[in-house]
């Protein structure tokens, strides 16, 4: 940073820790704090994510699910709106996956639980293996041993560890969001998530993916919670330096599951762009807000099988889905299926058979 001061040095004459690559502005420890909660407050207000109480016109207070995992995304993103929203009434809900390796679902646990205690916010927990009798891990097992056994899966087929998080994550928390009240859910997705996201979809041409990439699902849908991203024009950099500047405390290691993850490797070569033409994230991300989502959804809404996919309710759970079973449903059904198959065959013990069916 060498001899740089902060943009504000009137009126902290300090020198600059840390300059925006996209704007150049650079800023002392207490500024860039301010400038990023500034700037997710004024995306908020923007973007009409939340509508925030004021004594005189609110008739309500917003009840905001926060979804955590421990990792500095979400732990930044309950600090930031816990302090710009204190009269909202927020709360903070963890996914127990069953993660043992590291002790990385303990640990993170540990930490989104001692957060929301420091921060006077009440704390939830969802068990997956509690409730439906197996874990990540279990699965994990599970596909090495029908690998080695070379056992048919008759239909249906094992999928990447992340995409079954990614599932199981999405449907608890709008299940217990939706049961409990909640007026919306907010994740910690940045904007180095959703370029990386953007790009992927893009890349395998997905357009339904591409048509739902949004700040905030605004479906007026019984038991579909709105969900919101805060954070979703404020870098991974960033979040990182406010973590360090703001203490607050997160999980620095990486679920051992997502190490091989293309996202991953996507996100390395953004970040490799970003270092020598700055700005190309958010430039990016605001012409596809501007430009190409306009022509996807319009798309999207020319197409004849979009107007016969409406929401309907799924007829074993009875949360939204376009088919007539969802994802989640289709998924657990399989994988206890094939759990009860294995134990049967080898005579060990897996699954939780105490766990509900579905």
């Amino acid at each position: 940073m060498g001899r740089r001061y902060c943009k504000f040095f009137s009126e902290c004459k300090k020198k600059a820790v840390y300059k925006i690559p996209y704007t150049n502005l650079y800023l002392c420890k207490e500024h860039f704090i301010e400038n990023l909660e500034k700037r997710v407050r004024r995306f908020i207000e923007k973007k009409h994510l939340i509508h925030p109480w004021h004594p005189k016109y609110s008739r309500y207070r917003e009840k905001i699910l926060i979804a955590l995992s421990g990792g500095k995304d979400s732990q930044v993103l309950l600090h930031v709106m816990k302090h710009l929203y204190p009269d909202e009434i927020i709360e903070g809900i963890y996914i127990e996956l069953g993660i043992s390796h590291g002790d990385y679902s303990l640990d993170s646990e540990k930490i989104a639980r001692a957060t929301c205690k420091k921060l006077d916010i009440p704390f939830h927990v969802a068990d997956l293996k509690e409730e439906y009798g197996f874990s990540i891990d279990d699965i994990y097992e599970l596909k090495n041993i029908f690998h080695e056994n070379n056992w048919s899966l008759g239909s249906g087929h094992f999928r990447g560890q992340c995409s079954y998080c990614g599932t199981f994550k999405r449907y608890l928390i709008n299940k217990y969001a939706a049961e409990h009240d909640f007026t919306c859910v907010a994740t910690g997705h940045n904007l180095t998530d959703e370029t990386t996201s953007l790009i992927n979809n893009f890349f395998n041409q997905n357009m339904l993916f591409l048509s739902r990439m949004d700040y905030k699902s605004d479906a007026d849908i019984e038991k579909l919670v709105p969900r919101i991203k805060p954070l979703y024009y404020i870098t991974e950099e960033e979040i990182t330096v406010y973590a360090y500047f703001a203490n607050v405390n997160h999980l620095p290691t990486e679920c051992v599951y997502a190490k091989q993850a293309n996202n991953l490797k996507l996100k390395d070569v953004l970040s490799e762009i970003e270092s020598y033409r700055k700005g190309t994230m958010i430039s990016l991300m605001k012409r596809y807000q501007k430009v190409l989502k306009p022509i996807v959804e319009d798309y999207m809404e020319n197409q004849s099988y979009q107007s016969e996919n409406k929401h309907n309710k799924c007829n074993q759970c009875g949360f939204p889905t376009f088919a007539n079973r969802c994802n989640f449903c289709k998924t657990v059904n399989f994988l206890q299926d094939r759990f009860r198959q294995a134990e049967n065959r080898l005579d060990i013990n897996i699954f939780n058979e105490n766990a509900k069916n579905l």
